[in-house]
């Protein structure tokens, strides 16, 4: 897989890290003189001083035809720009873009980025998750966040506890695929009860996971 990381440091060495295998070819590319020779000393990898505002510099990095475009610049604007002209001149597949205005996050993707990051987004959603659902909900987004595995942990104020699945039948809006009772995970069938302190883990998408919540959420 061809990867280009372009701009960061910790963030960029992180990602580096992650993927500096001989199963990926990484491209990496930066503005900052320090953060080059930070990245290249680091990684024992090539990286290149440039732009990535400009397609001219990405073109000479070898960042055409990449699998993922990844832009981790402090500047939201600058990213923007280098995901796009990654989408439209260097024919990348995926763009991510990191954002420090969590205002950008849809913006930028009703501009057409695939998938935007942003730690304060991302800590506002989890602190919307816990004070909107009493009991624990933990939620993984997949599929351009069009697809949610989500994971409860069952507790004695919960509508469905000591409920049959065949009772409860969320099957038009996710499905149940593994219940971790003691240690033990269960495959379940409509006729598995659900016990205090089971966590289940529910494949729903993002439009059900508030009508999911309200069939399993507690009581009071």
């Amino acid at each position: 897989m061809k990867i280009v990381i372009a701009d960061g440091m910790h963030e960029a060495d992180y990602i580096i890290g992650f993927f500096n295998n001989k199963d990926n070819d990484l491209v990496i590319i930066n503005e900052d003189p320090e953060a080059c020779k930070y990245l290249s000393d680091k990684n024992d990898l090539p990286v290149m001083l440039g732009r990535c505002t400009r397609e001219n510099e990405l073109i000479a990095a070898g960042a055409e035809n990449c699998d993922i475009f990844v832009a981790l610049s402090e500047d939201d604007y600058k990213n923007y720009v280098a995901c796009k002209s990654a989408k439209k001149v260097l024919n990348a597949k995926r763009c991510i873009a990191t954002v420090l205005n969590p205002k950008n996050v849809s913006l930028f993707k009703t501009l057409g980025v695939d998938s935007v990051v942003c730690s304060t987004y991302l800590l506002g959603e989890q602190i919307n998750n816990l004070s909107s659902v009493e009991s624990m909900v933990n939620s993984l987004p997949l599929e351009d966040d069009k697809v949610l595995i989500l994971e409860l942990v069952i507790t004695k104020h919960d509508k469905v506890l000591g409920k049959s699945l065949a009772d409860i039948n969320i099957s038009d809006l996710g499905t149940i695929s593994s219940i971790l009772r003691e240690d033990k995970v269960i495959i379940p069938n409509g006729q598995t009860i659900l016990n205090e302190h089971d966590k289940i883990l529910i494949v729903t998408t993002t439009e059900n996971k508030k009508k999911i919540l309200n069939i399993f959420k507690r009581t009071h």
